[in-house]
């Protein structure tokens, strides 16, 4: 008896979830339809946040924030998007990362080198570069500002903000995590980004991706 009460428990709360799961999706789906971009600013004047953008929105960011290299999560960017931008004198920086697992460590990599406006060689990272304009030289230095974006802004959008909250902002990883809620991150849907977050030890983690990154305990008097 106790069993089968457990079990229509547990069949409850999974269903539950689902449910609220599937809720969570079409809502996203409706606002991104409805032209919402779960639009952001990480650094005023640097580094911005978004969810799929179309051709109709970036001459409207360009002329707001300066934005001058799009990062696509996504890996190719749209093409409508890609077009423009190119005609615009843009740079894109495409990366296929998934949300259903952090991404790789030269992923990282590669974007905290762009958003850092650090130089690197394109010829490295080919293996995760997916798409790429304004980076036909052998070695190059994206400017910012800077717009990240995958398709709705709240995952792996999320965890690239995080990790730079962390690492160049010196936030900790628990409220870095929390800022991506209010983003409409939903941790069940992908718990692995939120698994590797609240993971991180920053004095670890951060100098291979940023070497300007202090530990904690040496910014203590």
């Amino acid at each position: 008896m106790k069993t089968s009460v457990k079990s229509r428990t547990a069949f409850i709360i999974i269903a539950g979830i689902a449910v609220l799961v599937l809720g969570y999706q079409v809502y996203l789906s409706i606002l991104h339809q409805a032209g919402y971009l779960n639009f952001g600013e990480v650094v005023p004047g640097k580094l911005y946040r978004s969810s799929q953008i179309d051709s109709g929105d970036l001459p409207k960011l360009v002329d707001k924030y300066g934005i001058k290299t799009i990062i696509c999560l996504r890996g190719k960017e749209q093409r409508p998007v890609r077009e423009l931008a190119k005609k615009m004198g843009l740079n894109v920086v495409g990366v296929q990362m998934t949300a259903e697992a952090p991404p790789t460590p030269q992923q990282l990599e590669l974007v905290m080198k762009v958003l850092s406006e650090s130089s690197f060689r394109p010829e490295d990272y080919a293996a995760v570069l997916k798409d790429k304009i304004g980076l036909d030289q052998p070695e190059v230095k994206l400017p910012g500002p800077f717009l990240i974006h995958c398709r709705q802004g709240a995952d792996r959008t999320g965890y690239i903000a995080a990790v730079y909250r962390i690492c160049f902002q010196g936030w900790s990883p628990q409220a870095a995590r929390f800022e991506m809620l209010r983003y409409y991150h939903l941790p069940p849907r992908f718990p692995m980004l939120w698994q590797s977050l609240k993971s991180i030890s920053p004095d670890k983690f951060c100098p291979d991706l940023n070497p300007n990154y202090r530990p904690a305990a040496a910014t203590k008097p």
